[in-house]
């Protein structure tokens, strides 16, 4: 996904001599590294003087962070009608504020907002990204329609796959279970023919259901909270994570959104922040109030 274009740390920063690193974060070559619970609990005067140290550390960019006001709140305003938009930037925040604790994304208002989430029509190569200069998400437009027709055609795909794997593993075993019993061949072929028209009959109900019963826009609704939280996760000061299961990653994708029954379970979505996430901008949030 295209991200926002950020800046350099202010030349004007001190640098003292920062923490050591512990024996996890040794092999941080290979990683991006998680905040230890120690290095969250430091002193203002030392998040201050070490704000370049830690930028550079844990992928931290602090001129990323516009949206957030003094008091670490970021004030969100859905400037899209789409109320499909809104439930996922609802539970966008709710993701964060669930995991940090506490309120940092609150709801806004068009006359009172640091952060707007709002669609483009303007064709790119990015679903999502974050503006900072204009405390600005935007959506592609084209990309957000035409994700129905693909998340239907995976959740049917995976759906398919999954009930046959299923019947193929119940008439194996039954097959073996009645391998050596009279009749073998005829009862069989009945219990495999039984199995394989009840499959058919459920996939063809999850089929009408996707589409009947809104699943597929339930989905995609789970999915913009995941990537509206990805772009929240840079407003904070969060640069692309390395580790591929970060929520922060380049790449970061949400399986469950096409497993039918998990989309159709779902109440709150799927959420993917995880503790390297959470103490990275548990971290961004500490050095902006030490440099505010």
């Amino acid at each position: 996904m295209k991200r926002g274009r950020f800046f350099a740390v202010a030349a004007t920063l001190m640098t003292a001599v920062a923490l050591p690193l512990s024996a996890q974060e040794t092999t941080a070559h290979a990683t991006t590294l998680t905040p230890s619970s120690s290095m969250l609990r430091q002193s203002k005067n030392y998040y201050r003087f070490n704000a370049r140290t830690l930028a550079n550390r844990y992928g931290l960019n602090y001129a990323a962070q516009t949206a957030l006001t003094r008091q670490e709140v970021v004030k969100v305003y859905v400037a899209s009608s789409n109320t499909q938009v809104q439930k996922s930037a609802k539970l966008a925040m709710s993701y964060w504020n669930q995991k940090l604790g506490h309120t940092v994304f609150a709801k806004g208002t068009k006359t009172n907002r640091t952060m707007t989430i709002s669609m483009t029509a303007k064709n790119t190569s990015a679903d999502a990204w974050w503006k900072p200069v204009q405390h600005q998400i935007l959506l592609e437009q084209a990309d957000y329609n035409q994700q129905l027709s693909l998340i239907r055609n995976k959740m049917i795909n995976q759906s398919t796959s999954t009930a046959v794997t299923k019947t193929n593993n119940r008439i194996l075993a039954y097959g073996h279970k009645i391998a050596r019993q009279a009749n073998f061949a005829h009862r069989y072929n009945t219990y495999r023919a039984a199995q394989i028209n009840q499959t058919q009959k459920q996939i063809n109900t999850q089929k009408r259901n996707i589409t009947t019963h809104k699943i597929d826009v339930k989905a995609r609704t789970f999915k913009y909270a995941n990537i509206i939280a990805h772009e929240m996760g840079h407003s904070l000061g969060l640069q692309h994570s390395a580790n591929s299961k970060d929520a922060m990653a380049a790449n970061s994708t949400t399986p469950n959104i096409y497993n039918y029954s998990k989309v159709k379970a779902s109440k709150n979505g799927f959420n993917t922040l995880d503790k390297t996430d959470v103490n990275r901008a548990k971290l961004a949030l500490s050095v902006h109030d030490a440099l505010h």
